[in-house]
């Protein structure tokens, strides 16, 4: 079957429904930008980050606490005007995407300079209105393709990773990494039943071993992708397995990323340009 213009509006509306689904947890976990009350900045370097930080707005945030709450409505307020202006005139929603992703460049590169996520998390927010910017349905289809290829070297590669940095070949490796990543925790909350359970892991190095070849396993099978898409209803699964159980076990919620498994979803459409 063909992507149509009905495959666009229907990913269009589940966009719009993941983004609103991850801005009210993040509100009831106190993570906006006027809740976080930022008072500190990490500096990246990247060329990106360079250029928002020659400007000062990172700085200026913090001296006027007002602008977070700016900050917060304008983010989340435009993907409901860009619905509305598709809706209404898809010509000028087109345009709409473009101040949209500027729009979302300045707010996820000031969010994540304040230590609360890392920039990573929100590659969805920042590439897809890319996609929404796309004023035909061929083009809108390879750009759709191009970030699903994106996802899978993301998965894929840190797999790859873990072995280029040779981490799995230490049976340590994730011991090491579960005591770095929940340190202030296990400092602050000894005897709490989720400390209790790192610490088991922890001391059982042989068993968080296995936690991290499985999870290395997991990603490098993503690299199927590359060569069927026969298999992404699969990948689904075992994203969102990935995704509870770095949860649990990291207790870093990835859930921001989740919107890319929309490109596997519609991958199952074939170009509008193909004839058979």
């Amino acid at each position: 079957m063909q992507l149509t213009q009905k495959h666009r509006d229907s990913f269009v509306m589940w966009f719009c429904i993941l983004l609103y689904l991850l801005m009210i947890y993040k509100w009831m976990n106190g993570l906006f930008l006027y809740q976080l009350e930022p008072h500190i900045f990490n500096t990246r370097f990247d060329i990106n980050t360079w250029l928002l930080m020659n400007s000062g707005i990172h700085k200026w945030l913090i001296r006027n606490p007002t602008g977070w709450l700016y900050f917060d409505i304008t983010f989340y307020l435009s993907p409901v005007l860009y619905w509305i202006l598709y809706k209404k005139n898809q010509r000028i929603s087109y345009v709409f995407a473009g101040i949209m992703l500027v729009i979302n460049f300045i707010y996820l590169e000031c969010y994540t300079l304040f230590p609360a996520n890392s920039i990573e998390s929100f590659t969805a927010w920042l590439l897809f209105p890319l996609l929404l910017l796309m004023p035909t349905i061929s083009s809108f289809y390879f750009v759709l393709n191009g970030l699903r290829y994106f996802f899978l070297f993301v998965l894929s590669s840190a797999a790859i990773w873990k072995f280029v940095q040779l981490g799995i070949f230490n049976t340590e490796e994730m011991s090491g990494v579960l005591l770095y990543q929940h340190k202030e925790y296990l400092v602050t909350s000894p005897n709490a039943f989720y400390a209790t359970f790192i610490y088991w892991l922890i001391n059982h190095p042989t068993l968080s071993f296995t936690l991290y070849a499985v999870a290395t396993a997991l990603e490098l099978i993503f690299i199927v992708g590359f060569f069927t898409k026969k298999m992404d209803p699969y990948l689904i699964l075992l994203f969102l397995l990935f995704i509870v159980m770095d949860l649990l076990i990291m207790r870093i919620p990835y859930w921001e990323i989740s919107p890319f498994v929309l490109t596997l979803i519609y991958s199952k459409y074939n170009s509008p340009t193909t004839f058979k």
